[in-house]
């Protein structure tokens, strides 16, 4: 039921993403307007809602899986956004990555702390180093 609910929600948004995208210039492949774009992705959005208004017709209500598991998740994201300028990009992540990898799946600990290390050293290198994107640094000065 929740499937339908939210295809028939994406269903709506994407039909007003292309009555707006419609409402500026499209263009067209050659020389693409202001609202090729969003055209382009409100209708691929308007396919995706009806795969999940076709898959939450005939289903019945599951339960909650894991709502803890949710709770967490939510409750560490917003603890981010708050130590994130005190610690640092680097220290802040790594905790993040590593409770967000601990909670979706049981890891030995040695492979959680490589993955979470490595995640958080492939996002500072790619959006730090090549994209030159500012991070908090932190009372680490990393």
């Amino acid at each position: 039921m929740s499937e339908l609910k939210s295809g028939l929600f994406f269903f709506g948004l994407s039909l007003f993403i292309i009555w707006e995208a419609q409402r500026v210039r499209l263009g067209t492949l050659r020389l693409p307007g202001p609202g090729f774009l969003p055209f382009c992705a409100g209708t691929v959005l308007i396919a995706l809602s009806v795969v999940l208004i076709r898959r939450g017709s005939g289903a019945r209500e599951s339960p909650k899986s894991h709502p803890a598991r949710v709770i967490v998740a939510l409750a560490s994201l917003f603890a981010y956004s708050l130590v994130l300028e005190p610690l640092g990009f680097v220290v802040a992540t790594f905790f993040l990555v590593g409770i967000l990898f601990h909670l979706g799946k049981p890891r030995p600990w040695w492979m959680l702390l490589g993955m979470t290390a490595l995640v958080t050293f492939l996002s500072y290198f790619v959006f730090g180093r090549l994209l030159h994107v500012y991070f908090p640094r932190g009372f680490l000065g990393v």
